[in-house]
């Protein structure tokens, strides 16, 4: 019989374990505690008014870098968990880890944010970025904008925007601190890093391409100069019920910027049917080509899939010691309802069991794109693979 030497083994730099009320902490803690360990939570919104288990996390990974953010529900290691904490870890032999963060009290201080950000992580090894912020607060499209003004364009750059019911129920984790209307990140330094991102959507496009003639930030006021909700009314039809959210998420709308080969989809927050605009989820530039998507659970279900497919084509998935953070929309619970579960297996399946991942349900996903700047996505599911090698 062989006898296995040390070297034979590879050390175990990953690990993820959940919590919840009734049984408490899914697996003890491993011992991963260093100043170059990233400890990545989600967390329910109830437990920043019972922050005990949090605060645990804080105690037994003094040295490590703490970010996070709420979430209605979160995913372990493929299982969907309400009510409960996610916690993903990786140490790093070399990478230095730099953590930073901003102060998000309103759209207008988005951008400013954004480039407060970049400005403490910038350095000449950096290769990648992953970002949460305050998803009720945040101008996301200008966080980003303001990010990737002060970091060189070759910088992977992934995250998330923490959810909630409500204003109170969105806060942050930053360096291990319970916060509210921040921003945080962590770079990631060094030549052996890799930060690996990819983006799966699941939706169809119905109705006729238009233009966007008249935009403002995040509202839709015409398309092909007629008042937007009265071209949207006509191309939906009467499948949704106009002024609810939770059946227009059905019905978002996809835009073609001119400078990027993909899709950007917005989600349908509101209609003001007087002046016959459509607010948006994120903001539409003027001019842009918009056309309407619509999806079912199943075909959800096959953009985890799409995302799975095009990150096994930017990199070779490790076996072990990669961490996974899978950021899906919120909106994408909406229709998948009781198969909610089945996409977080699915992610869990597709990018292997070796690889340990944590995710959230989120008001928006960033995510780098093959042909241009950073997005700022609605109603896909992002991951982002982290390891080293």
């Amino acid at each position: 019989m062989r006898t296995f030497s040390h070297l034979d083994i590879e050390e175990q730099t990953t690990g993820t374990l959940s919590y919840d009320r009734v049984n408490g902490w899914s697996k003890p803690f491993p011992d991963l505690d260093s100043e170059n360990t990233l400890v990545v939570v989600f967390a329910a919104h109830e437990y920043c008014d019972s922050p005990e288990p949090l605060l645990e996390i804080r105690k037994y990974f003094p040295e490590s870098k703490i970010i996070g953010c709420s979430s209605p529900v979160v995913i372990c290691d493929g299982s969907l968990l309400e009510g409960a904490i996610a916690v993903g870890i990786i140490r790093f032999e070399t990478t230095q880890i730099r953590l930073a963060s901003a102060a998000v009290t309103n759209f207008e201080t988005s951008r400013t944010a954004g480039q407060q950000l970049g400005e403490q992580l910038t350095d000449p090894d950096l290769k990648g970025v992953l970002i949460f912020s305050d998803g009720v607060t945040t101008e996301a499209t200008e966080l980003v904008r303001g990010l990737q003004e002060r970091l060189p364009p070759e910088v992977t750059i992934a995250g998330g925007l923490a959810s909630g019911h409500t204003l109170d129920d969105t806060w942050m984790i930053c360096d291990g601190e319970l916060q509210r209307l921040q921003a945080c990140a962590v770079g990631f330094v060094g030549n052996r890093v890799e930060l690996t991102r990819a983006t799966g959507g699941g939706w169809r496009l119905i109705g006729a391409e238009c233009q966007a003639t008249r935009t403002a930030d995040r509202t839709l006021y015409e398309l092909d100069g007629e008042p937007a909700h009265d071209v949207y009314q006509r191309q939906v039809g009467n499948e949704v019920g106009f002024g609810l959210h939770e059946s227009s998420t059905r019905y978002p709308l996809t835009i073609r910027l001119p400078s990027l080969e993909m899709q950007i989809v917005r989600d349908v927050n509101r209609f003001d049917e007087a002046s016959g605009a459509i607010e948006l989820a994120g903001d539409i530039p003027e001019g842009v080509t918009v056309q309407v998507m619509t999806t079912t659970a199943d075909e959800i279900l096959d953009g985890v899939d799409e995302a799975v497919e095009r990150m096994r084509s930017k990199t070779i998935l490790p076996q072990n010691n990669a961490l996974a953070i899978c950021v899906s929309c919120a909106g994408r619970r909406t229709v998948l309802l009781e198969k909610t579960r089945e996409e977080a297996a699915l992610a869990y399946d597709g990018l292997g069991h070796g690889i340990h991942q944590i995710g959230m349900y989120a008001f928006g996903e960033i995510s780098t794109t093959s042909s241009g700047p950073p997005q700022v996505h609605n109603e896909t599911i992002t991951m982002g693979l982290i390891r080293e090698y």
